[in-house]
């Protein structure tokens, strides 16, 4: 899990790193920076003809006649797209873990508002806590908190969904009875345009609340979850409480 979010952000600032840079080739040789002014040769002019282009790597500027035979790749300015609909959607999927444990999970939103600091929608999914299958219903808000810079497709933002999960055991029979219950998860990511459509990477927290009833004895050998105050009797346990999960997930809004 670490493994995973530290390459989400190596992979992500090397994206914002190469946003920045221009790239010049002179007499073969590639520099990275910026250009700060260029011009054609004009007659009329005794300044025209000239080329700046910062270099980074010497933290200084180059000045050279634009005639020499050089090459130059300029980074196209873009702006990061902001929606005109009044809606959105949103497609998510991500992982939960905790507990020497992962489990996967999708969840779809639909927004009614669209306002660059008030995103409020309603959404649902699917996704698994100790062989426990919730199902949430939520409502889902997302504000954004600044673009990292002008000239940025990049934009920092916070979320939270909150609602009830109903909780079920599909298919493996182990449980006797299972309830879901209260269900919040916080989240803050960064998040990209492309085209006409965001993509985010986001970091958050889950707290989902439940009641199951099971044998003593699994018919499968995972991990299970104790927690304070499960009681057993008559060769039953009985669990009440809340799992506490860290969160990754990719989205798209569109």
């Amino acid at each position: 899990m670490r493994l995973i979010i530290f390459f989400s952000f190596l992979i992500l600032s090397f994206s914002l790193n190469a946003q920045k840079n221009d790239l010049l080739i002179l007499d073969g040789v590639k520099h990275k920076g910026k250009l700060l002014n260029y011009s054609k040769s004009d007659i009329r002019s005794s300044e025209s003809g000239r080329i700046s282009f910062f270099i980074y790597r010497l933290n200084d500027t180059l000045n050279i006649s634009s005639d020499r035979n050089i090459k130059l790749k300029i980074n196209r300015y873009t702006e990061f797209y902001e929606f005109t609909k009044k809606s959105w959607n949103n497609i998510e999927l991500g992982i939960n873990t905790g507990n020497f444990s992962s489990n996967t999970g999708a969840f779809i939103s639909k927004g009614f508002f669209n306002k660059k600091h008030f995103n409020l929608g309603l959404g649902s999914g699917i996704y698994m806590i100790d062989m426990i299958n919730f199902v949430p219903i939520y409502i889902k808000n997302f504000y954004d908190i600044y673009p990292l810079n002008r000239q940025s497709t990049f934009k920092l933002f916070a979320e939270n969904k909150i609602g009830f999960s109903f909780g079920e055991d599909f298919g493996t029979e182990d449980y006797i009875s299972t309830n879901g219950g209260f269900f919040w998860s916080p989240a803050f990511g960064i998040k990209k345009s492309v085209g006409k459509k965001h993509i985010s990477l986001k970091l958050g927290y889950l707290i989902q609340g439940y009641s199951s009833e099971h044998n003593n004895w699994w018919s499968w050998w995972g991990p299970i979850d104790f927690i304070p105050g499960q009681m057993i009797s008559d060769d039953i346990i009985r669990r009440d409480g809340y799992f506490k999960r860290m969160t990754i997930s990719f989205s798209v809004f569109f």
